[in-house]
């Protein structure tokens, strides 16, 4: 018997409630899967988190297979891409808007120009403020890409891999927001 007709047995018992091949399940395919997870999410110990849904799933789920319906360890391994990517999508990094550059000086993306003359500053006090209010009312994502791209310079690709989301999904927030932010400046919206 080879390996994969093995893992097909072995999951043929789990769908029986055997706890004994549920644990020697784990030990001939969680390296395998391990990987999988971590590819996706390049973090072991949230990889591991995926592992242990995964065997949870499929001790939960694999009496309820439909007729004819094999698993198999590809089976296995798409659930735990699947839950991979689903838990790499909850994931939601933190964009600081304090930071310290390369050279160790403190920055802010609300920086005053102090050359300007008062009248100047009144000015671009008051756009400013509507700018933040018509900022304010975007959704926190898109607000969040647009922020991204305008106060940190990142293109449409750096964004989405630093929100974890698709690239499609970037650039249409962008646009909307970009022109969200249009009409609400021009008094529109």
């Amino acid at each position: 018997m080879d390996d994969r007709e093995q893992i097909e047995n072995l999951l043929a018992r789990v769908a029986l409630r055997d706890a004994a091949a549920l644990k020697a399940l784990y030990h001939r395919v969680a390296g395998r899967l391990l990987a999988v997870a971590s590819r996706v999410l390049d973090d072991r110990a949230q990889a591991e988190d995926v592992l242990q849904e995964v065997f949870l799933t499929v001790w939960n789920q694999s009496a309820r297979r439909e007729p004819g319906q094999a698993l198999t360890l590809a089976w296995l391994c798409v659930v735990t891409r699947n839950r991979a990517i689903d838990a790499a999508r909850r994931k939601r990094p933190e964009t600081p808007l304090h930071w310290v550059d390369a050279d160790g000086e403190e920055r802010v993306h609300d920086a005053v120009d102090e050359s300007a003359s008062v009248m100047d500053n009144l000015l671009a006090h008051q756009e400013g403020q509507q700018l933040g209010n018509c900022l304010n009312a975007l959704e926190a994502d898109p607000r969040l890409a647009v922020m991204l791209a305008f106060f940190e310079g990142l293109t449409h690709l750096e964004i989405a891999a630093r929100m974890s989301r698709p690239l499609g999904t970037i650039k249409a927030w962008t646009r909307r927001s970009l022109l969200r932010l249009k009409g609400c400046m021009e008094g529109v919206a």
